[in-house]
């Protein structure tokens, strides 16, 4: 994981360097007194992903800067250290609205937490685009939601152990994560799928997730030296993913327990067969078209949404395609 900034701000007349907190307000305030007879700043958005640093989430700066460097809008991009850290993304968010940004989008570490701060964002009249899981509020003015389609990830997934396995054998699934809504409706998905379609694989053990990888490792290490016959890991998050597919090098069995993970960050073990695949969610797309929105709400163009990007299966074979590299995309400094 790449070093994330304690501020990250996307101007498309150049790029600027994060500055101390401090120095900006008051350089910030100093231009604006100077500058009254000036051009009306651009509108800036906040995008809060639950981190930043990795190949899942800086594909959404790519896409959202795509679309604000051809609509006259700034980013100001930051997340939390860790992708569990709900309480500084709430900060984050109440810092954009102190700050007076023309909206907000963000990725929620957790759902019900996040409920209270974006009611207060649009209770502000500020719009919000809440991406990658749904919050239980319905989306209307304002508020708008774009977000992968996990029903057709735990398919994806179901359907791949599946043929892995050919209809038959003992799986795990690690990185179970109630709070969290969109990792629910995967866990549905692919065990409804499951049951249906290959009613001849069993889930011998279910764990539920833990906030970083090196704990999921502890955990797929105790599945593994536990004595249960597992023939594939289901890891249904990033973390999970990674602490299994550690746990299976350091029992060398990365070529004997088939693993099928989600949201994409270790690429090279899918070239080397080290992980069979992953459903990685296009968080390129997502960024692309919240920022969309985000631009119609800012210009009067409202209209709530609720929009499914599909996930794609991640495989040795696809690994370098076309597809899977624009997913990929980390372009998000501006061409000249």
């Amino acid at each position: 994981m790449l070093p994330c900034p304690i501020a990250k701000s996307t101007r498309f007349g150049g790029w600027h360097p994060p500055i101390a907190e401090g120095v900006a307000v008051a350089a910030a305030l100093l231009m604006a007194g100077a500058c009254a007879g000036c051009r009306q700043a651009r509108p800036v958005v906040a995008v809060i992903p639950r981190t930043c640093g990795t190949a899942l989430w800086e594909p959404e700066h790519a896409g959202a800067a795509s679309v604000a460097r051809t609509r006259g809008l700034d980013i100001y991009w930051n997340a939390p250290m860790s992708d569990d850290d709900i309480q500084t993304q709430i900060s984050l968010i109440e810092k954009s609205l102190d700050r007076g940004y023309a909206g907000i989008i963000v990725a929620p570490i957790e759902t019900l937490p996040m409920r209270t701060p974006i009611r207060r964002v649009l209770a502000r009249g500020v719009p919000a685009v809440v991406v990658d899981t749904e919050l239980g509020i319905p989306p209307g003015p304002l508020l708008s939601y774009v977000m992968s389609d996990e029903k057709a990830g735990g398919r994806m997934a179901a359907r791949r152990i599946g043929a892995l396995l050919g209809g038959h054998g003992d799986i795990a699934i690690m990185g179970i994560n109630p709070p969290m809504m969109s990792n629910t409706a995967r866990e549905r998905s692919f065990e409804d799928t499951l049951a249906k379609e290959f009613p001849g694989v069993h889930v011998a053990a279910r764990k539920f997730g833990l906030p970083s990888a090196p704990e999921e490792q502890q955990v797929a290490e105790q599945l593994l030296s536990s004595g249960e016959k597992i023939d594939a890991i289901v890891a249904l998050s990033l973390a999970s993913t990674r602490g299994a597919y550690y746990a299976l090098v350091e029992f060398d069995r990365e070529r004997v327990v088939k693993l099928v993970g989600f949201d994409q960050d270790l690429i090279p073990p899918i070239r080397t067969g080290g992980i069979d695949s992953v459903v990685i969610q296009n968080t390129f797309a997502i960024g692309r078209i919240a920022m969309d929105l985000m631009d119609g709400e800012i210009h009067g163009k409202s209209g709530a949404a609720e929009i499914l990007v599909q996930p794609v299966l991640m495989t040795r074979d696809n690994v370098d395609s076309p597809e899977v590299r624009q997913i990929l995309n980390l372009s998000w400094w501006p061409t000249q």
